[in-house]
C-alpha cells in the first residue's frame, strides 16, 4: 500500500493532477456528465444498497435521504425538521409521541401515501426478524394509526430525547403496497432495496453503475416541484473530487480540510464548514481478551498523539474528542483527555499483560485522505507503544461482516448524529444495542451507564437529567469505551451553479434540503 508523506498531506498539496481526474460518466458521451440539467455529487464511499433496516453506513444514508423520506430529519442548525410529519407531540411522561402526518402525498409511483405506511414501516424497523439495525432502539415500544394522518409511537419506558434516535438518516419510510406480503424474516433480502421502485423522496432511483455513479431523477409525484431534473452520485477518492471541483466535473463534494486552501483558490467554487455532530473513532473489539481490559484502550489513547491528527490531517479544523457524547449538556469539566503520552501507554500495557508478539489488525475504508492517513499515523503510533499493528483496507461489507461475526481487531471509522441530544449517543454503549442490534460495535458494556442514562431520559428537568448524563460520560471516559480520536469539522464545497445548498455539519443528513435546490441557467 503506498502511503502519502504526513508533511505532504499538511501542506495541502492535492494527490492527483487535474488531468489524472477523469469523470466516469464522461465516458463514451454518456448523458449523464455536464448536461445541463444533472447535478453532479461526489459520494465519499460506495453505497451498498439501499434499505433502512440494514446497519447505517455513510453512503447508503446518503443516497436512501433522496429517494425516501421520513418523520423528521436534523437541518443545518442542529435542530429538528419536520418531514413527512407536519409536527408532533410528546405527553407529559415522555412515552407517548404523536406524529401528525401531511395529507395528500404520493409514492413516486403514484399510490396514496398514509399512515399505514408509517405504522408498516416502523413495525418492521421494531422487528428483530427483519433484520433491523434500529430494533434495539425501538425495543419495547409499540405503534398505532389511529386515522389515516395520525401516528403513534408508545415507548415501553420514558425517553425525553427519543426523537433524536429517529431524526435524521433514520427511520425511512418503506411502501407498504409493495413489501407488505414479503414475510419478515425475507424482507431484509428483498430485490426491492438494491433497485427501490417507490420512495417518498425528491428523487426516484434509476440506475447504479457500481464504481460510477447512482443515477437518479426527479420525482414527479413529490409533494412540491423538484428543481434538478438528474443527480449523479459519484463514488471517487476524496482526492479525484476536489481535482474535479476545479474542471467542472463535480458540483458538490465534501472536501479535506488539507484540501481547503486549494479549493478557496478554485473560481467559481464556494466553501462553506459546520461542526460535526459525529466523531472519528476507532471500535477495539472487546469479545477478545486482550482488550477486555480498559488499561488496553487507555494506552492507545496516550499513544497516539491526537492534537497532532487535528492540526496536521485536519489543518486545525476540528477538536479532539474524548467521549461518545457530543451533546453539551451531556459533557462534564474535568474528563480525561489522555494526553500524548508514550511512556503512559507502555506502562498501562505491562500493567494489563499485554502481549506483543500477537499481532493486531486495523481495518478502515479507504478513499478519504484524512482516515487513510490517520490509519497510517495510528499504526506508527501504537507500534512505538509495543503494539503489532497491520493496516487493513476494507469495503463497507467486508467491514459489516466483520463487526457482525466479530472477526476485526480495532475498525476506524466515523460519522454520527449526536449533537441533537445526549441519547443519540446511547444506541453505541448500551449493553442492549450490541451490532447489529444496535449500534455498539466494541460490545462495550457497563450496567451503570445503562441505568444511568435510563434515568436520565425519564426525568423532564434539564439540570437533572444533565447531571445523570455527565456522571455517565465521566464513567465512559474513565473506560474509554472507544478509542476517540477527533470531531472534524464538515467542510462543503460546491459550484456557482447550484443554488439553495444549505451545508449541515452532519454528511449523512448532507442533502437534508435537496427540495429546494436549483441550477442556474
Amino acid at each position: 500500500m503506498t502511503v502519502r508523506p504526513l508533511a505532504l498531506i499538511a501542506a495541502g498539496a492535492l494527490l492527483l493532477p487535474l488531468t489524472a481526474c477523469s469523470d466516469p460518466t464522461r465516458t463514451g458521451g454518456d448523458r449523464g456528465a455536464g448536461t445541463a440539467g444533472a447535478l453532479n455529487v461526489y459520494l465519499y464511499q460506495k453505497p451498498k444498497r439501499f434499505s433502512p433496516l440494514d446497519p447505517p453506513t455513510g453512503p447508503d444514508q446518503q443516497v436512501m435521504q433522496l429517494v425516501y423520506d421520513n418523520l423528521l430529519t436534523v437541518d443545518d442548525a442542529a435542530e429538528y425538521e419536520p418531514r413527512l410529519a407536519e409536527r408532533w407531540e410528546i405527553s407529559k411522561d415522555a412515552k407517548s409521541f404523536t406524529f401528525h402526518l401531511r395529507t395528500g402525498l404520493k409514492w413516486s409511483d403514484g399510490k396514496p401515501f398514509g399512515a399505514k405506511d408509517v405504522l408498516f414501516t416502523y413495525k418492521l424497523l421494531a422487528d428483530a426478524r427483519s433484520g433491523s439495525a434500529m430494533a434495539g432502539k425501538l425495543a419495547g415500544a409499540s405503534f398505532s394509526a389511529p386515522d389515516d394522518s395520525t401516528f403513534v409511537i408508545t415507548l415501553a419506558r420514558p425517553n425525553v430525547g427519543f426523537l433524536s434516535l429517529i431524526a435524521g438518516p433514520f427511520g425511512f419510510i418503506l411502501p407498504e403496497h409493495v413489501l407488505g406480503t414479503v414475510p419478515v424474516d425475507a424482507v431484509a433480502g428483498d430485490a426491492f432495496f438494491n433497485r427501490p421502485t417507490a420512495g417518498l423522496g425528491p428523487y426516484t432511483f434509476v440506475d447504479y453503475k457500481t464504481d460510477q455513479y447512482v443515477e437518479l431523477a426527479a420525482n414527479p409525484n413529490y409533494r412540491k416541484p423538484v428543481g434538478i431534473p438528474k443527480i449523479f452520485l459519484k463514488p471517487v477518492t476524496s482526492d479525484v473530487a476536489t481535482a474535479q471541483l476545479g474542471t467542472g466535473e463535480m458540483d458538490l463534494a465534501q472536501i479535506s480540510p488539507t484540501d481547503l486552501q486549494a479549493v478557496q483558490s478554485l473560481p467559481g467554487v464556494t466553501v462553506a464548514s459546520k461542526p460535526s455532530p459525529g466523531f472519528l473513532r476507532i471500535a477495539v473489539n472487546q469479545t477478545q481478551k486482550r482488550f477486555a481490559d480498559p488499561r488496553v484502550r487507555q494506552a492507545m489513547l496516550h499513544a497516539i498523539d491526537r492534537q497532532s491528527l487535528v492540526d496536521k490531517l485536519l489543518a486545525g479544523k476540528g477538536s479532539v474528542q474524548n467521549s461518545s457524547y457530543v451533546a453539551k449538556p451531556a459533557l462534564p469539566a474535568g474528563l480525561n483527555a489522555y494526553p500524548y503520552d508514550v511512556a503512559a501507554a507502555k506502562k498501562l500495557l505491562g500493567e494489563a499483560g499485554w502481549d506483543a508478539s500477537k499481532p493486531v489488525t486495523l481495518a478502515w475504508i479507504p478513499g478519504q485522505r484524512d482516515r487513510d492517513a490517520a490509519a497510517t499515523v495510528i499504526q506508527g503510533a501504537l507500534t512505538a507503544a509495543g503494539m503489532d499493528v497491520k493496516l487493513k483496507q476494507v469495503q463497507a461489507a467486508e467491514l459489516l461482516e466483520s463487526y457482525d461475526k466479530l472477526t476485526y481487531d480495532l475498525a476506524l471509522f466515523g460519522g454520527g448524529t449526536y449533537a441533537a441530544d445526549p441519547s443519540s449517543s446511547n444506541p453505541i454503549l448500551r449493553c442492549d444495542a450490541f451490532y447489529p442490534k444496535g449500534g455498539n460495535i466494541p460490545h462495550f458494556c457497563d450496567k451503570e451507564i445503562d441505568r444511568l442514562t435510563g434515568a436520565a431520559d425519564a426525568v423532564t428537568d434539564p439540570a437533572e437529567r444533565s447531571a445523570l448524563y455527565q456522571q455517565a460520560a465521566k464513567r465512559e471516559n474513565d473506560q474509554a469505551a472507544y478509542v476517540w480520536l477527533y470531531n472534524p469539522e464538515v467542510i462543503w464545497a460546491y459550484g456557482t451553479r447550484l443554488r439553495g445548498f444549505k451545508p449541515n455539519g452532519d454528511f449523512t443528513v448532507g442533502f437534508w434540503n435537496a427540495d429546494e435546490w436549483s441550477l442556474a441557467g
